[in-house]
């Protein structure tokens, strides 16, 4: 019973939430949070052709040397991957700590922040509240990962 409560209550406090994390994805993790000024509520509203600036605090469990980032949105049910220009392909190219720029390795448990700085191309397709979800990639495993609802117009 208590479970059950403890998944309601978790379920109804996240209703409202514009990211969550990945449950498919067995050992990655997810985000403490994420803040920006695109997003609030429910959803992130970007437009093509300006660029999306947003902060992913995470704890890393281990020292990650890379972190290949992959953006994928799913429209009708379909991944659409959303290419990555360098530099920021790489979060390692991005990763602070306490303010300052620490990128790869990472340190283990202590909280990062990940600033996602993505240029949005205006030939990526418009989507209305689709999910589109951001991986950081090490070896071929997915180190972390967050779903985010979006609206691109």
């Amino acid at each position: 019973m208590f479970k059950i409560l403890a998944l309601f209550l978790l379920a109804f406090s996240s209703a409202n939430a514009f990211w969550s994390a990945c449950t498919d994805r067995a050992g990655a993790i997810a985000p403490n949070r994420i803040e920006s000024a695109s997003c609030s509520g429910s959803l992130c509203n970007v437009v093509r052709g300006e660029t999306l600036v947003a902060d992913a605090f995470a704890t890393f469990v281990n020292v990650h040397n890379e972190l290949t980032v992959r953006v994928t949105a799913y429209i009708l049910g379909i991944g659409v991957n959303l290419p990555q220009d360098p530099p920021h392909d790489s979060a390692c190219n991005s990763i602070f700590i306490n303010g300052v720029m620490t990128g790869c390795p990472t340190t283990p448990n202590v909280e990062s922040i990940w600033r996602i700085i993505m240029l949005i191309p205006t030939t990526y397709p418009a989507f209305q509240n689709t999910r589109v979800r951001f991986e950081l990639v090490e070896n071929n495993s997915v180190v972390a990962c967050a779903n985010i609802q979006a609206t691109l117009t």
